[in-house]
């Protein structure tokens, strides 16, 4: 006798399958032109203990090469210009900026630009900004990697000693177990002295 299921799973098996396409395509599509932004020095939201000469900023697209189409200003907090000169295509990359800034003080720095990507046969214009912050009073990256590599080692050191240790209690152990093994086999395999025939 077979039973059939009163629910069948194949509804629900699709649904799944839609609604993971769906998430799937999610971080592909365009949510606005930071999207373009894919990488920028100093990052967006960082906080650096020494302000940079130069921001970098690189686009998932080459940029135009024609001059006075690309526009980025820097604000300190108090609202003044901090970005120096014209910004620059990269020598080395056609999808990076060079902007050269000069910045006193700390406090948080707001990124506007305005630029022009080449996409395919046409231009695209995007704009949009970012910031970040710069404190003199954090540690620089070399001390946190230091530090960091320091308490690592340590850390690591006494993982390496704790391992050794267990390493010398089971070798030890195996070592007892096995000569009491053979002890008892030995014992076992040994004549007796004892006479069958007594007097």
């Amino acid at each position: 006798m077979t039973f059939r299921p009163l629910v069948s799973f194949r509804p629900l098996v699709a649904l799944i399958g839609v609604a993971a396409f769906a998430l799937a395509m999610l971080p592909f599509s365009p949510g606005g032109a930071s999207d373009y932004l894919i990488d920028e020095e100093p990052p967006s939201g960082a906080t650096v203990a020494e302000a940079p000469h130069q921001l970098l900023l690189t686009f998932d697209r080459p940029l135009a090469q024609i001059a006075g189409q690309h526009r980025v200003e820097v604000m300190d907090a108090d609202g003044y210009r901090a970005d120096k000169g014209q910004a620059n295509i990269s020598g080395y990359s056609l999808h990076t900026l060079v902007v050269p800034i000069s910045v006193k003080g700390d406090g948080q720095l707001e990124v506007s630009y305005d630029v022009l990507l080449v996409d395919g046969d046409q231009y695209l214009e995007v704009s949009s900004s970012y910031r970040f912050s710069v404190d003199h009073s954090v540690a620089p990256d070399g001390g946190e990697s230091i530090e960091a590599a320091a308490e690592k080692s340590s850390q690591a050191l006494v993982l390496w000693t704790i391992a050794i240790l267990l390493g010398i209690a089971v070798a030890g152990a195996l070592v007892y177990f096995l000569r009491m093994a053979t002890g008892n086999s030995r014992s076992s395999l040994e004549p007796t002295n004892r006479s069958v025939f007594r007097d």
